[in-house]
């Protein structure tokens, strides 16, 4: 599986703040995906996540010595207040229960300089990926309630104001169906045979010559302080 393919993420999160020669938290980094692309523009990049074990493969992938990793099983991890100019969640504020959102988001601000803004990077609601999974139940399945709850945290956030929400798309290219089946549903051969034959009819109209391609939308916004 390769996620992103047409580096969608930082084109994106590029166009929208210029992460030339600044210092940054990543919220949630997985498995080091976008963190990879952080670390080509930012001056310094900590990456912090809650699971031992997907930090320690972004650990092992990426080694860019402008780039650390902290476990946060909190969710945010504790590091010194205004040391940072921005703080990005990517993909995963929806991961945070909902009564801890804005404790959450809060939590991030602290680390910030004055002028330090917040990215949040969030899935969105269409695209064939999507679909799949609310469908399907694969990866992460239907999420709609936790990603409302996101957008709620934001808008809610005292004392910052939420930008425009910025829509783009991303895409997930897999080799074939064992390669889906093997990232994005653990123990499906156990799975009933109608059930993979569904999903493989399904996969096979986003199949193209260079293997499956699903598109998922996501969405970004930038928050920024509330001046009176």
């Amino acid at each position: 599986m390769i996620q992103d393919p047409t580096s969608q993420y930082i084109a994106t999160i590029m166009s929208h703040y210029d992460l030339s020669r600044k210092v940054v938290l990543e919220i949630g980094c997985g498995k080091g995906r976008i963190t990879r692309d952080l670390a080509k523009h930012a001056k310094h990049v900590v990456a912090s996540d809650p699971d031992a074990v997907s930090l320690e493969t972004a650990r092992t992938t990426i080694t860019d010595e402008n780039v650390e990793f902290v476990r946060a099983p909190a969710g945010v991890p504790d590091l010194p207040a205004k040391s940072f100019d921005m703080a990005i969640y990517t993909l995963s504020l929806h991961h945070v229960p909902a009564a801890e959102m804005s404790n959450s988001l809060h939590k991030a601000a602290k680390f910030l300089e004055k002028d330090g803004v917040i990215l949040v990077v969030e899935p969105g609601t269409t695209g064939s990926f999507t679909e799949v999974e609310e469908r399907f139940g694969v990866g992460c399945g239907n999420e709609r309630s936790e990603k409302n709850a996101a957008i709620l945290a934001m808008c809610d956030f005292e004392g910052w104001m939420m930008g425009e929400t910025i829509h783009f798309c991303t895409q997930f290219q897999f080799d074939n169906y064992d390669d889906f089946f093997d990232n994005m549903l653990f123990g499906y051969r156990q799975q009933p045979e109608n059930f993979i034959e569904e999903v493989k009819s399904y996969l096979s109209r986003h199949r193209t010559v260079n293997g499956i391609i699903l598109e998922a939308e996501r969405r970004l916004n930038v928050l920024r302080r509330r001046y009176s």
